[in-house]
């Protein structure tokens, strides 16, 4: 290299490396105007270029350096970021992988090649690079917020917040990584961490519409409804176009039974993005669909068709699929929908782990051995007199949010929804383990309990509790509340499993993506049920069909409000005009007249039900 080129050169990554980048760029244009294949100066003029945004030209000086050395690393590696930034994301993983094949020890390579990754959903292989970009460099919280990402992506929360928490301790205001752990924490029903961030998020960027969304969010998960609403509002008006802020406001005014101005808000944020699974699930879920909604239909198989989406979208639009293909008559797609539905969410909640039915076997017999007849009248007396709470149990999907919505219509009847209070107490009441009880503390329990209910109703001399996992904890309910009225829902065996692997759960459920497996667990539940039956007074417990309320409300009604021990109030007979806030699958179904539909469902689906017909028998 002649003396005056190499002079010029290193002139010129004086002044790039002191930041005068024009004084740098005129310099490395002297050289190439002697030497037009300068490798060294077309690569600087390439960073140059690429730093200030103009990547048309400097992909132009990249690629003559790469053409006369297919190794050199910062080429390789400044190519796959401008491509990625035009959207090429086929030639940027391209140059990103062999810029990875020259220096795979360099984490910045490794996170470039998995943002690549992660543009294309190529979901596992983002998390690889992530994984080994955050080993390589400990110290840089932008490669964990993006591990964290990934991870939520895949539905494994908990190495998602693990990722976040990191990133937030090295980067402890990124409003980015508090939006993302807002998130899993919503994810993994744990509401009150999400609130944080969200206040959190919010106390930083006001005007964020993602921070307002959070809060809302959180909010909804909490049963903060009104508050919700607020936080919803605010994120539309800060951003009309934000897409998930008019779907999740949509749903709000599901949850309360306004249809109509559901269905605006999920329309306004499908013509905002199209490519999404959430607002189509909601929509189909909010109207009954019909011959005219066909092309509607198309459009949701369109998508997954052409693939590219997120797992978690992919999952919504194949629920909502099996539903609109139930609505339209054609049952065997809609099987083939809520298979595929199922599958997805099997995968993106547990990943590779199986359901243990031993373990879960083993829970219920210890449940039945310690809740004993005699235990349960020797303690009952150290329990709390108050007759508030009104327990509605029931296997999922059994008919529980239309008992709260028949009885909450009364004006003496709260609603609490379905209240988390007693299955996130387990782990206190039972040890770490699982295996232990101690009857001192039930006072507190019951205290605590009766506070929570209150703060919903405080107006009203009963509260409803609908949470239907409940019936697993029966025994220290009651030995807790000894007055509280307990209705166990039931519905035909059949009906109940169906609607399980039809309906998306909000919390992951062990058992609820397989077949095998939801009628394992639905015997279980069936076995503990008749330990309860017989160990509860029958003066504070009652079992209800269903199918019975569906054939005469009236009858089902007066049965449950003379075990709860209130008048007759006309109001339960138009449950369809009550108001309340409805956060579960049932919303759309509550609102309408009592109707026949849901009853024998089964029967549509009787040449696919595989696993399921080992539950034809008694229904009850």
């Amino acid at each position: 290299m002649p003396e005056k080129t190499e002079e010029l050169l290193a002139s010129a990554q004086a002044a790039h490396a002191a930041g005068r980048s024009f004084e740098a760029e005129q310099i490395a244009r002297r050289i190439l105007e002697a030497e037009p294949k300068h490798i060294q100066a077309n690569l600087l003029l390439g960073v140059l270029a690429g730093k200030s945004g103009r990547s048309k030209p400097a992909i132009v000086h990249l690629e003559a350096v790469v053409d006369q050395d297919p190794e050199s690393f910062e080429a390789l590696f400044w190519l796959s970021l401008l491509h990625r930034r035009e959207g090429k994301l086929v030639e940027a993983t391209a140059f990103g992988e062999r810029a990875l094949k020259v220096r795979p020890d360099d984490p910045f390579s490794n996170n470039n090649i998995g943002l690549c990754y992660l543009d294309q959903i190529q979901l596992e292989k983002a998390a690889t690079a992530f994984y080994r970009a955050a080993s390589l460099r400990p110290d840089m919280p932008s490669i964990f917020h993006n591990l964290g990402t990934v991870y939520y992506m895949l539905g494994r929360d908990m190495e998602a917040a693990m990722a976040l928490d990191r990133a937030l301790k090295l980067s402890p205001n990124s409003l980015d990584s508090w939006l993302a752990l807002g998130q899993v924490m919503i994810s993994q029903t744990n509401p009150d961490a999400a609130e944080v961030c969200g206040r959190k998020a919010i106390s930083m960027h006001p005007e964020s519409a993602p921070a307002q969304l959070l809060l809302a969010s959180a909010l909804v998960e909490n049963n903060k409804t009104a508050e919700a609403e607020k936080h919803m509002k605010r994120a539309v008006r800060i951003d009309p176009n934000e897409f998930y802020a008019q779907a999740l406001l949509g749903q709000r005014y599901q949850t309360i039974g306004k249809f109509t101005e559901a269905n605006e808000h999920l329309q306004k944020s499908l013509e905002i993005e199209p490519r999404q699974g959430f607002a189509y699930f909601a929509y189909v879920h909010n109207n009954k669909v019909t011959e005219k909604d066909r092309p509607f239909v198309e459009r949701m198989e369109a998508l997954i068709a052409h693939g590219g989406l997120p797992p978690r979208d992919v999952q919504f639009l194949e629920y909502g699929l099996g539903r609109a293909y139930e609505s339209l008559g054609e049952y065997e797609k809609a099987m083939k929908h809520f298979d595929e539905a199922n599958r997805v969410s099997r995968r993106l909640k547990f990943g590779d782990a199986v359901f243990d039915r031993v373990d879960y076997s083993n829970g219920f017999d210890w449940l039945i051995k310690t809740f004993s007849r005699e235990f349960i009248d020797k303690n009952r007396p150290k329990g709390l007199t108050s007759d508030v709470p009104i327990i509605i149990v029931g296997m999922m999907r059994s008919g529980t949010t239309l008992a709260e919505q028949i009885l909450s219509s009364h004006p003496q009847i709260g609603a609490a929804g379905e209240q988390r209070f007693w299955p996130s107490s387990k782990p206190t009441m039972f040890g770490p383990e699982g295996r232990a009880f101690s009857v001192e503390r039930l006072p507190e329990f019951g205290t605590r309990y009766l506070s929570a209910l209150r703060a919903v109703a405080p107006d009203t001399s009963h509260v409803t509790d609908k949470m239907p996992a409940n019936y697993e904890l029966l025994g220290p309910i009651h030995l807790a509340l000894p007055n509280a009225r307990i209705i166990h829902m039931r519905r035909h065996p059949v009906d109940t499993c169906v609607s399980i692997y039809a309906t998306p759960n909000r919390v992951p459920i062990a058992y609820a993506y397989d077949r095998e497996n939801i009628v394992f667990a639905y015997e279980e539940y069936l076995r503990l049920m008749e330990h309860w039956r017989s160990v509860l007074p029958s003066d504070r417990f009652i079992e209800v069909n269903y199918e019975d309320v569906v054939a005469d409300r009236e009858t089902q009604t007066r049965r449950i409000l003379n075990l709860i021990g209130l008048e007759w109030d006309d109001a339960v007979m138009h449950h369809e005009s009550n108001e309340r806030n409805v956060n579960t699958p049932s919303l759309w179904q509550v609102r309408q007249p009592i109707y026949t539909t849901s009853v024998e469902r089964w029967r549509r689906y009787e040449p696919w039900l595989g696993a399921f017909r080992k539950l034809l028998r008694d229904p009850h």
